[in-house]
C-alpha cells in the first residue's frame, strides 16, 4: 500500500508569520492537529498541536503575539506521497514524530501522514484478515477432558 491510499489529504498549510492562535483556529475548523508551514508554496516545516502546547501554553507566550514561524520544526522529514508505507511508518519512527508533510514527485505538498492514518489502515487490514479466516474455518466442539 502507498502513501498517497491512506494520507489525510484535508491539509491546513500557513506562513511562517501567521499568529499561532489562527492556526490553531484553524486546525480545529479543519478538525486536524497539525498545521504544514510554507513559504511561497515550498514546504519549511511542520507544527502540531503538541508542539503549540508545550511551546507556547506552557512556556506562557501569547498566542496572538507567538508567530507559528517561530515554533516550526527544524528538522523537515517528509513522505514521497508513492512511498510504501511501511517505509514511511520507519521514517516516522526512526524520527520519533508522528505527522509528516507528504509530497508528490514534483515535491508539491498533497497531503499529511499520521501514525493515527497508519493505524486505521492497519485495523482495517485486521478486520478483513480476521473475517477471512472466520469464514473459512470449521468450528469443532471441544469436549473437556477429563482426569
Amino acid at each position: 500500500m502507498k502513501v498517497k491510499d491512506i494520507m489525510n489529504k484535508n491539509v491546513v498549510a500557513v506562513s511562517a508569520d501567521t499568529p499561532v492562535v489562527e492556526a490553531a483556529k484553524k486546525m480545529r475548523e479543519a478538525n486536524v492537529g497539525s498545521v504544514v508551514v510554507l513559504d511561497h508554496n515550498e514546504v519549511k516545516g511542520i507544527v502540531t498541536d503538541r508542539k503549540i502546547v508545550t511551546s507556547v501554553i506552557a512556556e506562557n507566550k501569547d498566542p496572538g503575539r507567538e508567530r507559528i514561524g517561530n515554533i516550526t520544526s527544524r528538522k523537515l522529514i517528509t513522505c514521497d506521497a508513492d512511498s510504501d508505507v511501511h517505509d514511511a511508518l520507519m521514517t516516522l519512527g526512526q524520527n520519533k514524530i508522528r505527522r509528516c508533510p507528504v509530497l508528490n514527485e514534483r515535491k508539491e505538498l498533497v497531503g499529511v501522514l499520521s501514525v493515527a492514518d497508519i493505524a486505521h489502515d492497519m485495523k482495517g487490514c485486521m478486520d478483513a484478515l480476521f473475517d477471512e479466516l472466520s469464514s473459512s474455518c470449521q468450528c469443532m466442539e471441544h469436549k473437556p477432558i477429563m482426569r
